[in-house]
């Protein structure tokens, strides 16, 4: 695999969001690599955390997948019991 720009602008912009915001969801066509960027994102700051590097959120990451059909439109956007 080779470095391009575009995908690594887009695993910044998804590391931006995920300092500002306390979730978020990740939506595009089929094949144009949100698995790859969450992946590639949740590994880096893994790394930093092993290496002892500091940053804004160096921790060893672990992430979910929800289907979305599993649960309610309630339960998926946030809504207050």
């Amino acid at each position: 695999l080779q470095k391009n720009e575009y995908f690594l602008s887009k695993v910044i912009q998804l590391y931006e969001m995920i300092i500002v915001r306390h979730g978020l969801m990740i939506v595009g066509l089929p094949f144009s690599g949100k698995t790859q960027a969450y992946r590639l994102l949740a590994s880096a700051l893994t790394d930093m955390k092993k290496k002892g590097l500091e940053g804004p959120i160096t921790e060893v990451v672990e992430y979910h997948v929800l289907n979305p059909k599993s649960i309610t439109m309630g339960q998926l956007y946030g809504e207050f019991d």
